[in-house]
């Protein structure tokens, strides 16, 4: 979209009354929206193990005892870290209020989470590192980058926010 100004007072006043009031929407919109994916990308990946060059990849397989267990209880003998689904599930988001700098929180409240995010080193309770979120965030970072600037933009045009996130349409 291009839009043109015949003289600088109209461009003021478009910065003024259209692109000011909405550049803090959108700065919001595209970090509520990057946290989202990266919830949602977490959410997915548990379960699965996980590959690639990202640090603490290749995560270990199951130990022998875990599947056994995990059978024992009437769970598949190996699906890392999703049993019932409830810490998969408990993952969500928090991000601060419309301005210029907003900040997300993306996670758990549930203590299993955040042992299987960081693994346990006690020798008797050993627990390798699963980084589901870190990676999550690592893998989308570009995607959500884009995604916010494409809804700056938006504000800058002087066009209202879209029904899609902003992290779609890559």
């Amino acid at each position: 979209m291009t839009r043109k100004f015949n003289t600088l007072e109209g461009f003021v006043r478009h910065l003024r009354e259209r692109v000011k009031p909405n550049i803090a929407r959108a700065v919001h919109r595209g970090v509520q929206d990057g946290a989202d994916l990266i919830k949602t990308e977490t959410k997915v990946q548990i379960g699965q193990y996980l590959d690639g060059p990202e640090s603490g990849l290749p995560t270990a397989p199951l130990a022998d005892r875990t599947i056994d267990d995990r059978i024992r209880k009437g769970f598949s003998p190996d699906e890392p870290g999703l049993r019932t689904g409830d810490m998969r599930d408990s993952y969500g988001t928090r991000v601060s209020g419309e301005a210029l700098r907003v900040e997300a929180s993306i996670g758990s409240d549930d203590i299993k989470a955040a042992v299987f995010e960081v693994g346990r080193m006690e020798q008797n309770n050993y627990q390798p590192p699963r980084p589901e979120l870190a990676v999550a965030a690592f893998r989308n970072e570009e995607k959500v980058a884009r995604g916010i600037g494409r809804m700056v933009v938006r504000a800058i045009e002087g066009r209202s926010m879209p029904n899609a996130r902003a992290t779609d349409n890559e």
